[in-house]
């Protein structure tokens, strides 16, 4: 009687452990992107709102906010891009690792090939993520300069 599961795939099965988890870790950080993206979103709608029943409330710190939560929403859609590139291509790896396992032929320099184009991906999203983050503590500096005007102004 021959063994459902070899040794062979089991090592094969071993190795894509490694990379799943990674995917999992870029899938913790795509839903906190995700989850600025709304908080974004419903920020400018409120300010859309606000534009078209009171537009004189519209004034340039409005406005340098508005700027803000554009440049925000691009950074955290191009991490949200960068990272799952990154998914799919550790995706692919994995698959290039069974491959790799059940052919004779080594597929060795192009997984490893493929794991770097992912971390460039992760790293790209990464960096999106940072700056993303710096713009909007940037804007809130700036509000918060704002505040201590009006607070000094009393």
């Amino acid at each position: 009687m021959e063994e459902i599961i070899t040794p062979n795939a089991v090592e094969i099965i071993q190795l894509a452990l490694a990379p799943i988890f990674l995917i999992v870790g870029i899938g913790t950080l795509v839903n906190v992107a995700t989850g600025r993206v709304s908080r974004i979103i419903d920020r400018a709608r409120w300010f859309e709102q606000l534009a078209r029943t009171q537009p004189s409330r519209i004034d340039r710190h409005a406005k340098r906010e508005i700027r803000s939560l554009k440049k925000r929403l691009r950074l955290a859609n191009w991490t949200i891009n960068f990272l799952i590139a990154s998914a799919l291509t550790i995706c692919f790896e994995v698959s290039l690792l069974m491959i790799n396992g059940l052919i004779s032929a080594s597929l060795d320099t192009t997984i490893l090939v493929v794991f770097m184009i992912s971390m460039l991906f992760l790293t790209g999203g990464l960096i999106a993520f940072f700056f993303e983050v710096s713009v909007a503590t940037a804007s809130l500096k700036i509000n918060a300069s704002s505040f201590q005007q009006i607070d000094s102004e009393e």
